[in-house]
């Protein structure tokens, strides 16, 4: 068993309860909270690996966590504060194996009179101590309920996974988006090519990208060969998106989405660092950002513009691109597991992202010139957002050739789930 200093112990709890506590309120991104909290405090990697495994895991396992706390609360409004001070503490008591299970109750407990005082701590006890004691069992609930509750992803949409993939697949996507993910990068090869890396005995070899590696110390971006160019963060899957696309020295090429710029540094790659690449962003911060990954990796055929990629027809001529990278938004679902938040956003966030979907790639037809190619993306699994859009989007446009689709599952490469259809345009 595991020794825990309780001063530093009690500290990373108290700084995860707060983050804990943002996420719930604002309904922010975990990465986001997480990495402003480490750079604003002094806190040790051992604190930091602890605190990020009690977010994640909570935020990972709320609606199964909920469910373990329901009968013990038996409908008493619980305010945030102790909601969440619960669910970590749950969460320990259920995934953490290394703490005693009462030293996760004094910890709670300690944290409630602290801020709340002795009632809060008292309550906090008394819930804790009948949960630990009196465990429901999610074995009365049918499959479909209980795989809902066990992996914690919402009934709407287990249903829908299990409608779109069968009942056994299912089951493993929402298994596996509960499991650690790799520490994925790609090679610049602009800069260096795979064997220059993997000297260095921290990184392997990927087993699905041709550039990709994984990372076996703390944060990428820590590294040497990160700070020198020599790589960048993105997962495997995603990688292969450019080499699909293949773009060609020559060719003038349009990424619609490109923030964080990580694809757009791929097809600079691609195109060894010639041509011209048009990267579009909405949005100005993520546009710097791109700018700052494009001047780290080396790359200088990137031309950047902060712009509504559903009005591009404004700013470049019709049919005056090689091939075209629609990276588009959606909903997310194949990045469950980085971004476990996402899972309990509102069903109906597709029914505004599937339009615009649709609008995005009717801008990136007319700007395609003929013989050009398109590669539509999207790090979502659901088929209507990926299959069925691009259906709907060749019978509108018979004049396009579909040449290869491809939908990676997250359990089959351990990666993040990702779609990507290519996309010929007829002379």
């Amino acid at each position: 068993m595991i020794l825990i200093h309780t001063h530093k112990y009690s500290m990373s709890r108290e700084i995860a309860l707060k983050i804990l506590i943002e996420y719930y309120k604002n309904n922010g991104y975990l990465n986001i909270m997480i990495n402003h909290t480490f750079q604003t405090q002094k806190i040790s990697l051992e604190d930091k690996k602890l605190i990020t495994r009690i977010v994640y895991g909570t935020v990972q396992y709320q609606l199964y966590l909920t469910y373990l706390l329901q009968e013990s609360i038996k409908g008493k409004r619980v305010k945030v504060f102790e909601r969440m001070l619960l669910l970590m503490s749950l969460y320990q008591y259920e995934f953490m194996d290394s703490i005693p299970d009462y030293a996760i109750v004094n910890e709670a407990v300690k944290l409630a009179k602290k801020h709340k005082g002795v009632k809060t701590a008292n309550f906090i006890n008394a819930v804790l101590n009948h949960v630990i004691n009196h465990k429901p069992s999610i074995e009365i609930l049918d499959k479909v309920e209980r795989l809902s509750i066990e992996t914690s992803h919402p009934l709407w949409m287990v249903k829908m996974f299990i409608k779109q993939y069968g009942f056994q697949t299912s089951e493993k996507i929402c298994l596996s988006n509960n499991e650690v993910p790799y520490n994925s990068a790609r090679v610049n090869t602009i800069k260096a090519n795979k064997e220059d890396i993997l000297k260095n005995p921290l990184f392997t070899t990927s087993s699905l990208s041709k550039d990709g590696v994984y990372y076996q110390g703390g944060n990428i971006a820590d590294t040497k060969e990160y700070k020198e160019g020599l790589l960048t963060v993105q997962d495997e899957s995603s990688q292969l998106a450019g080499y699909l696309l293949t773009p060609k020295e020559n060719e003038r090429v349009l990424d619609m989405c490109c923030a964080p710029g990580s694809k757009t540094a791929h097809l600079a790659a691609l195109m060894n660092n010639k041509g011209q690449i048009e990267a579009i962003d909405l949005y100005e911060h993520k546009i710097q950002l791109v700018e700052s990954n494009m001047k780290r990796l080396g790359i200088e055929n990137v031309r950047t513009h902060v712009y509504d990629s559903t009005q591009l027809d404004n700013l470049f001529d019709k049919e005056s691109f090689d091939c075209i990278l629609l990276d588009a938004p959606c909903s997310g679902l194949g990045d469950l597991r980085r971004k476990p938040e996402i899972r309990y956003h509102d069903s109906s966030i597709m029914d505004e992202i599937i339009p615009l979907q649709k609008k995005l790639l009717e801008k990136a037809y007319v700007l395609l010139a003929k013989g050009g190619r398109i590669v539509y993306s999207t790090c979502t699994i659901n088929k209507k957002e990926n299959e069925k859009q691009v259906e709907q989007f060749l019978l509108n446009h018979p004049d396009l050739i579909k040449k290869e689709e491809k939908t990676i599952l997250p359990y089959v490469y351990h990666s993040d789930g990702f779609y990507m259809c290519l996309l010929e345009k007829e002379m």
